[in-house]
């Protein structure tokens, strides 16, 4: 199901990305627009039922995960 990587952040297995969409896309950059029009690009850690985990970075060279709900996405590519 889901397996902790040397980074620690949490990837999906194929099978379970597959399920849930955009599979192809984990660890690549992607952008989530939101409905509200704003937008935000990182890299795709992985998807869950109802929840996107993105990598993004920050201002003073270092990175956090963010988690986007799905209900707040508008569309993803």
């Amino acid at each position: 199901m889901t397996k902790k990587t040397d980074d620690n952040l949490i990837q999906l297995n194929h099978a379970k990305a597959e399920k849930h969409g955009f599979y192809l896309k984990i660890g690549q950059p992607t952008t989530i627009h939101f409905l509200d029009g704003k937008k935000i690009t990182g890299i795709l850690n992985a998807i869950g039922p109802y929840e996107v985990f993105l990598q993004v970075p920050t201002k003073d060279d270092d990175s956090i995960e963010l988690t986007v709900f799905k209900h707040a996405i508008k569309y993803i590519n």
